[in-house]
């Protein structure tokens, strides 16, 4: 079963993250990203640009500047992964460095809409 991890962030984890105090972090997540591509569980993953780079376009061809709403937290990145179960996807969630926000889990749907 394929889910999507999405790494949601903000500019202050960001900071964190990127800064000379997130290296510790960035090898916590290139442990987890080796263990995943050893196991063949790991379909794709990307880190996205700041939101201020986001355009939205809306019915009528109509586009914007800026993520669909206003919030602290956005979408930063994301993994897909092929796992056995949602556990297992849950399980890799859990494991992410912790100076992100939430990380949500969604199974990804096949091409007839079955899970």
């Amino acid at each position: 079963m394929k889910y999507l991890l999405m790494i949601y962030d903000n500019p202050e984890t960001r900071a964190v993250f990127f800064g000379e105090e997130g290296a510790p972090l960035m090898a916590e997540m290139d442990a987890i990203m080796a263990e995943l591509k050893e196991s063949g569980e790991l379909v794709d993953t990307a880190a996205l640009a700041d939101p201020a780079s986001t355009k939205v376009v809306r019915s009528g061809g109509v586009v914007t500047d800026g993520p669909l709403a206003e919030a602290k937290e956005h979408f930063g990145g994301y993994l897909i992964v092929d796992v056995e179960s949602e556990e297992r996807a849950l399980e890799i969630a859990a494991r992410w460095p912790k100076v992100h926000t939430p990380m949500e889990v969604r199974p990804l749907l096949g091409e007839g809409g079955e899970m």
